[in-house]
């Protein structure tokens, strides 16, 4: 990977399909040679229309989209590699050991084969094994980023940065530890979260573990405590439960992953990976200790957990530690995240911030958007807000996604709504691949027949969603996937049963309202 910064001059060409290794190889050594060519930014390039600082998805969409543009921009980071939290610990990591995961045990074969068949290629499997697996896709991702940057003109410095003031930041260099200045017309924030470890907590990332150091582990444990029923708690619970680990998950509130409609609540944890995973709401407080035995928990009501490992998921905060961000004038909100306006403009007018930093939905897909949206604003160019229909996408086993409200979210603000549904077991494309378990569930407004809400757990859930987030974006009624035809069997199939199930209840519904009517006619 090249240091700092990569040079317009001299460049090797990296266009390549990245599907074949060889080249891939050849670009990563095209950048080494970089490394070996060129270290320094000339005086004429210490000012640019652009600063980025980070190389997450948010960082990269920004970087990419003013370059794009014909701007001069830097971007700076000051981790050991590209890709941010997304691909070095977050997003990649997690996704890529599910996936790893899921082949490796066979767990999606085990309904078309026998139900034992994941128990019995689990004991193949080691952390070594996959931790292989993850190197490798970090790897490959951090090599398709720096050729992208560098074929873009973007240069890139290895750095620690601080604001001097809204204009000008300083960068101390990982390389030899220099410290050089730079200037920005604009100037974006994207350096992204970390996991929240309050000093409390005796972590010694071995048993006692966060986001970033789970995956670091040794050895599969037999045993787990996993503290936290969001997302990341909910993920590596089923993750280490499809591996045959005994999880025990303790959530301090009431319900699951509590922001999704109740029903996929429920039907994830009626499917939790071979029943492996214990599930217990309302924990209260809680004192963790490293005991000779492993990690202890104890909770108020006095009930002690003892587990191998106990991964420690409540929360995450945003880096914004030594960035000297007051001397640049900006502030943070009540959460402790950078407040900005709608245009991504942080208090002082010519720095923008983007991605986790900012807070909510702290997704990869939102921060890409984000990225690009503040780019925009800083050249002027924006032309569209930001998208008030987008997916939530949770690779739980089996897998969640959903667009628009809740059942709750409906009956609360007084909607009138039918629900239609089709269950996986009865969809041919569940039963061909034994992912059989699962629901698609669809919110439809009674007078209208307009759908509201798409919500799916089960196998391609996060890629059906698309086809309801079209149609949630253009308002359309139940009657798009009634009349139309779908390739069959698949999972989108579910979208076209489930409009089926709803508009067969809105048709009992007129008539027991036909029906009514002539009663009272009659009385009358």
């Amino acid at each position: 990977m090249p240091p700092d910064p990569i040079r317009r001059h001299g460049k090797p060409s990296c266009n390549f399909t990245f599907k074949q290794l060889p080249e891939l190889q050849n670009c990563v050594s095209s950048m080494k040679r970089l490394e070996q060519t060129d270290n320094t930014i000339p005086m004429s390039a210490k000012m640019y229309d652009f600063i980025i600082i980070g190389t997450g998805p948010a960082g990269l969409a920004a970087a990419m989209t003013a370059a794009k543009s014909g701007r001069k921009v830097l971007v700076l980071e000051k981790e050991g590699s590209l890709g941010g939290v997304c691909v070095n610990t977050g997003t990649f990591p997690s996704k890529t050991l599910r996936e790893a995961v899921l082949h490796l045990t066979g767990h999606l074969k085990r309904k078309v084969f026998e139900d034992d068949y994941c128990s019995m290629r689990n004991a193949e499997i080691s952390m070594e094994k996959l931790k292989q697996r993850l190197h490798a896709v970090r790897i490959e991702e951090q090599a398709i980023i720096t050729c992208q940057l560098e074929r873009n003109g973007i240069d890139i410095i290895r750095g620690t940065g601080r604001f001097l003031d809204s204009d000008t930041v300083s960068v101390h260099k990982v390389e030899g530890g220099e410290d050089i200045t730079v200037q920005g017309e604009r100037i974006i924030i994207a350096t992204g979260s970390h996991p929240r470890n309050p000093p409390h907590i005796p972590f010694d990332h071995e048993t006692i573990v966060d986001s970033t150091s789970i995956l670091g582990i040794k050895k599969i444990p037999e045993t787990m405590i996993i503290l936290g029923g969001g997302v990341i708690g909910s993920e590596y619970a089923t993750i280490f439960a499809a591996l045959g680990v005994k999880v025990t998950l303790l959530d301090r509130g009431e319900r699951l992953l509590k922001f999704l409609d109740h029903e996929i609540t429920e039907e994830l944890k009626n499917n939790f990976p071979g029943g492996n995973i214990t599930y217990i709401n309302n924990c209260g407080d809680f004192r963790i200790e490293r005991a000779n035995g492993g990690p202890k928990l104890t909770l108020a009501d006095d009930r002690i957990f003892r587990a191998e490992c106990l991964f420690f998921a409540l929360g995450r905060e945003a880096n914004t530690s030594g960035l000297d961000i007051e001397k640049a004038g900006i502030g943070l909100n009540a959460h402790h995240y950078i407040e900005v306006n709608e245009r991504y403009q942080t208090s002082s007018p010519n720095i923008y911030a983007v991605g986790d930093v900012i807070g909510w939905p702290s997704l990869a897909s939102t921060s890409i958007a984000q990225g690009r949206l503040a780019a925009m604003n800083g050249m002027k160019t924006r032309v569209e807000s930001f998208p008030t229909i987008f997916p939530f996408g949770i690779y739980t086993i089996p897998e969640i996604s959903y667009v628009g409200i809740t059942e709750e979210e409906a009956r609360a603000k007084d909607y009138k709504i039918v629900i239609g549904r089709c269950m996986y077991h009865e969809l041919p494309r569940g039963q061909i691949s034994g992912e059989c378990e699962g629901m698609l569930k669809m919110i439809v407004h009674r007078d209208t027949r307009e759908i509201l809400g798409v919500h799916i757990i089960g196998g391609g859930a996060t890629e059906v969603i698309h086809i309801a987030q079209t149609a949630l974006i253009y308002h359309a009624r139940i009657d798009i996937f009634i009349d139309n035809i779908f390739n069959y069997p698949t999972y989108s199939e579910a979208l076209k049963i489930a409009a089926l199930s709803a508009s067969n209840k809105l048709l009992g519904k007129s008539r027991e309202d036909e029906a009514c009517s002539r009663l009272l006619a009659q009385k009358g």
